[in-house]
């Protein structure tokens, strides 16, 4: 829970508020930890297997295929929901990989021109490396269209097990593999873009980009209103959808377009805040001595008060934070574990099991993720420092960078997302890939987990 939140004041509660709160509170805690999306994903996972391998498979398999949408008329846009998920929330997730992106570039922890640099050094051969390795063991057959499956990081996963590590790695290794992993679904987005899109329809694409054009031109015109980005962005979404690219792009697109901006500075903001609670305080005393109500009930004018003080606050604050700030929370504990639910089960048979493990498909992913991740992290790293390319995060020995590679190799959700794009036209190599991508991410943070505990070095910092 975030250390600004304020309890409702104790003398204004009620008995039933009080119980209310004190149910929440630990849920409220257990929502914003770091390993809590983690966990999450696990469960959906585990609950994804457990009922694929049930007999209520078929019954699952229905609902995910169940048809939800809008219809008016003549008109309908009809999906099934496994695709709403896939399409729809998942460009949510994108949305805020892109706010994220934005926000770290502009003000955060990749400004350093040097370490950003080295990290996307990082990214592209844990990107490059993997998929060449999968390569090697697929080319020439129908399971190569999946290239792409062992080239991104689930962030969530990884940074959930870098949580539990966290007294065991330098504060640089968060940084690094935040960033990393953030690049890797940038390069995943780009890669279903233009590798896996299909019937590409111009028209589209044309109404697309003049939507693009309306957002970049309320953004620079000053608007803050949020429904006017959502609108815009669901306009943006059905058009991407249509055009035959991946709707997910229309998430990163959206990101570009949102304000980073505040209406007033923070000076501005402090004089404005304080000239506002001085008349507050000033009409409260009146009111005390008057005998009047103290509540803000019956105290319409401080009620504009304090009203006047939240658009300052609004007004402080960028609306790109703001959109962050909104779905953080809700894509961690809702969205991938949405579709970890809906995209992770197959069958554990020890037939299914024997086809995977003698797949092509299944070996290229586990070398991919469990192999290349770290090998094309470490050398492409060691090629830039070396070069004087780039520099580490302050603190963050070469050692750690083969762990960040480690937990990088937990492609899981990505990869998961991939697989469904490369094998819409060979549903037959779908299971042995999910099985690939289980048993590649569960061996990534194995490997991370005694890789870190082997070369830990007690006199770091640690996270």
């Amino acid at each position: 829970m975030r250390k600004t939140k304020h309890h409702i004041e104790k003398s204004l509660q009620s008995f039933f508020e009080s119980k209310v709160e004190r149910f929440f509170t630990p849920l409220e805690n257990f929502i914003c930890k770091q390993t809590t999306a983690a966990l999450l994903l696990l469960i959906a996972t585990i609950a994804a297997l457990v009922l694929a391998n049930s007999p209520w498979n078929d019954l699952a398999q229905t609902i995910a295929h169940f048809e939800a949408g809008a219809v008016f008329h003549h008109w309908q846009f009809l999906l099934p929901l496994k695709e709403w998920i896939s399409s729809g929330l998942m460009a949510l997730f994108f949305f805020l990989i892109g706010l994220e992106l934005k926000r770290e570039t502009l003000a955060g922890r990749l400004r350093n021109p040097q370490q950003i640099s080295l990290i996307i050094m990082a990214a592209f051969g844990g990107m490059v490396i993997p998929a060449l390795m999968y390569w090697a063991f697929n080319h020439g057959t129908s399971g190569a269209h999946g290239w792409a499956i062992p080239i991104a990081t689930d962030t969530a996963f990884a940074i959930g097990v870098l949580a539990l590590l966290a007294r065991k790695v330098s504060y640089g290794v968060s940084i690094f593999l935040m960033a990393m992993a953030i690049f890797d679904d940038i390069g995943a987005i780009a890669v279903i873009s233009v590798f896996y899109a299909h019937d590409i329809q111009i028209y589209f694409l044309i109404l697309s980009g003049i939507i693009m054009a309306v957002l970049m031109a309320v953004n620079v015109a000053g608007v803050r209103n949020s429904w006017i980005y959502a609108v815009l962005g669901v306009v943006l979404w059905v058009f991407v959808f249509h055009s035959g690219i991946h709707a997910t792009l229309a998430g990163l697109l959206l990101a570009i377009a949102i304000p980073a901006r505040t209406r007033l500075g923070q000076t501005r903001f402090l004089e404005v805040v304080r000239g506002l609670l001085s008349i507050f305080e000033k009409e409260q005393g009146e009111r005390h001595i008057k005998g009047l109500d103290a509540r803000i009930l019956g105290a319409e004018h401080q009620h504009h008060l304090t009203t006047d003080i939240e658009d300052a606050i609004r007004d402080s604050s960028t609306p790109l934070q703001r959109w962050e700030t909104l779905l953080i929370y809700p894509i961690g504990i809702i969205v991938l574990p949405l579709f970890a639910f809906f995209n992770a089960g197959v069958s554990l048979s020890m037939a299914e099991i024997t086809t995977a493990i003698n797949s092509s498909v299944t070996q290229g992913i586990v070398a991919g993720l469990v192999i290349g991740k770290p090998l094309g992290v470490s050398l492409l790293v060691y090629v830039g420092l070396k070069m004087k390319i780039g520099q580490l995060p302050e603190g963050m020995r070469f050692t750690e960078v083969a762990g960040a590679g480690m937990l990088a190799g937990i492609g899981f959700t990505m990869s998961l997302f991939v697989t469904a794009l490369s094998f819409e036209h060979a549903p037959h190599l779908v299971d042995d890939a999910k099985i690939g991508i289980l048993l590649a991410s569960l061996m990534s943070a194995l490997a991370a987990t005694i890789w870190i505990a082997l070369t830990y070095n007690k006199t770091l910092k640690p996270v």
